[in-house]
């Protein structure tokens, strides 16, 4: 799997695509300047000419966001990835 695919899954399984202007800010947590241009070029299909590779520091970047924005949100008492179970 690529950066692009496992990049795609997680804004699907963790609604974090339908904000733009949020997901620039959860990159930016993590070290990234992303522009919606980038990030949607990094969400599409690797196959694609208007693709671009996700490179592994920016995918790391985003994870380390979204720990933080995720880590943020709970000090706020909001739980941003409310899966069963969760508490």
């Amino acid at each position: 799997m690529t950066n692009n695919e496992l990049f795609k899954n997680l804004l699907h399984l963790t609604g974090c695509g339908k904000d733009k202007d949020n997901l620039i800010y959860i990159f930016r947590l993590g070290g990234i300047v992303a522009s919606n241009s980038k990030i949607k070029g990094w969400r599409t299909d690797i196959e694609s000419n208007r693709a671009s590779h996700m490179p592994n520091e920016v995918f790391q970047g985003f994870i380390d966001g979204l720990f933080t924005y995720r880590d943020m949100q709970l000090q706020q008492g909001t739980n941003v990835f409310n899966f069963p179970g969760n508490k």
